[in-house]
């Protein structure tokens, strides 16, 4: 019996998707532990908290063989008062930290970006990114570097939406976000990954299964003045893709759907 194109969809989708007992995330794990115990060894005394935010969190991270710019994401919310240190100061001290623990050690490197500190490992990317926080009487406020200072932000914004949304659209939402970033990373990120998956997550997939919403979200997708040609081109080449495999699979000709599929998305 021929596999139908939603079920396709699905498995790759569960292929692109880095699963719990992973060896990949069983590595991730121990280094987040190994990380977070040197954290605290070092600069225990002036951090308030640490926590991991990100597609990690999100459950929508893909593996490294399928994206290279998977990385984890640490927020470092440190000890602070208004008259205290600059933002410069807490990444001048995660970036001492990194490189005292990780420079040049295990065939990393050491990548002091804005606004984080990246640790590059063999297996995945870890920034640590260092934040202050105003507590108030029921809420408190984020704020990490921004150009002129602080800048006020929310890590987990996108998380509880598109926990919101994949409730709402019976568990489409994320494996629609994977195949799209899996294209992302295919062809050469044309798109901000977690830019990407935020616009996924504010579409509407009502009645949809995966083929069907993936390929309205294809048909979603576009760019805007002042974006790079090459995104232009990139969005070009995956509705013409899309739409040749549509018409293959309204024909029933699911390995003509595939070939046209896999011009677009890597193959397992």
């Amino acid at each position: 019996m021929a596999v139908s194109l939603d079920s396709y969809l699905r498995s790759l989708s569960s292929s692109y998707y880095l699963k719990n007992d992973a060896m990949e995330t069983q590595r991730i794990n121990a280094s987040v532990t190994n990380l977070l115990k040197n954290l605290k060894s070092d600069l225990g005394i002036l951090i308030n908290r640490n926590f991991i935010f990100g597609s990690y969190d999100r459950d929508t991270i893909l593996p490294r063989k399928f994206d290279k710019k998977s990385d984890i994401d640490i927020m470092v919310v440190f000890n602070h008062t208004q008259y205290e240190r600059t933002p410069e100061t807490y990444r001048v001290w995660l970036k001492n930290f990194a490189d005292k623990h990780y420079k040049d050690k295990y065939g990393s490197e050491v990548v002091k970006t804005f606004p984080t500190v990246s640790i590059r490992l063999n297996h995945i990317s870890y920034d640590l990114v260092p934040a202050k926080e105003e507590k108030f009487w029921t809420s408190s406020i984020l704020s990490i570097p921004g150009n002129n200072g602080w800048r006020i932000t929310d890590p987990n914004d996108v998380k509880q939406s598109l926990i919101n949304a994949n409730t709402k659209y019976n568990g489409v939402v994320r494996p629609i976000i994977r195949l799209l970033k899996a294209w992302n990373a295919f062809v050469g990120y044309p798109y901000d990954s977690y830019l990407l998956e935020k616009e996924i997550t504010a579409m509407n997939f009502y009645s949809d299964n995966v083929q069907t919403g993936f390929f309205f979200a294809v048909g979603q997708l576009s760019a805007t003045f002042g974006d790079p040609q090459t995104k232009y081109d990139a969005l070009r080449r995956l509705k013409y893709n899309i739409e040749e495999t549509k018409k293959a699979s309204e024909s029933n000709d699911i390995i003509r759907a595939k070939h046209w599929l896999h011009r677009a998305l890597p193959n397992i």
